[in-house]
């Protein structure tokens, strides 16, 4: 009988974490970078344009991806201005040059691309590009093309030269807040920092999902900063 028992309760258990509702992760979806909602970020447009509700599809594609390879599978358009970089006798990191992952959010944050203007190698372009600009204020004037990235932290230069050089940027082994990852494995691309060292749209790291901004790290008391900065 105590046999019996055990059975039925390990059998309620099984039944209780079955029918347990999945808790599933923070995705882009129903973010501000989910394109086919009509709470979202642009400026003078209609809502709702995304082909087929394609949440991935504005960015991503399958097939005829774009050649420059800003990101996995590049379906968007990417910019082509030449961005003035960062410049101060106080930063120790090289000439900034900003990479491929960098472009890959300036396509729609440098005000020069609107949010739906797609690359096909077939030369189709699925949406016309006629859609809105992104409210990009936090880096240029909403829907003005721009390429000034000279007054904002810098992006495109090696941590590892400017740690080298400066003893206040600790060292990329680490570990980031909220995560169990170094700097180096959260938070750098390719040993570059990046636009996405900071922000994950994706929001699957760390505090992207709740800090508003997608940051890695909340803002919050400078938590951020001092993840890199000893201050």
């Amino acid at each position: 009988m105590k046999k019996l028992r055990l059975l039925l309760g390990g059998l309620a258990v099984g039944a209780v974490v079955t029918f347990m509702p999945s808790i599933s992760r923070a995705t882009i979806i129903g973010s501000a970078h989910d394109f086919t909602a009509s709470t979202n970020y642009w400026i003078n447009g209609t809502v709702n344009w995304v082909s087929r509700s394609n949440v991935c599809g504005v960015c991503h594609v399958i097939h005829h991806a774009n050649p420059d390879r800003s990101a996995p599978l590049w379906a968007h358009a990417s910019t082509i201005q030449t961005f003035i970089v960062y410049s101060s006798p106080t930063f120790q990191g090289g000439t900034p040059t900003i990479n491929a992952s960098s472009k890959a959010c300036l396509s729609c944050h440098d005000g020069s691309i609107a949010i739906n203007q797609s690359y096909a190698a077939t030369g189709t372009n699925y949406t016309g590009g006629t859609a809105v600009y992104i409210q990009s204020h936090a880096i240029i004037p909403d829907g003005t093309p721009a390429n000034d990235l000279s007054n904002m932290h810098p992006i495109g230069f090696n941590y590892q030269t400017a740690q080298s050089a400066d003893p206040d940027i600790k060292p990329s082994t680490t570990i980031v807040p909220g995560t169990s990852q170094t700097i180096a494995q959260a938070m750098l691309k390719g040993g570059q920092v990046e636009c996405g060292s900071c922000h994950d749209i994706h929001r699957t790291k760390g505090a992207s999902a709740s800090s508003g901004i997608f940051t890695i790290v909340s803002s919050a008391g400078s938590a951020l900063c001092l993840t890199c900065h000893s201050k």
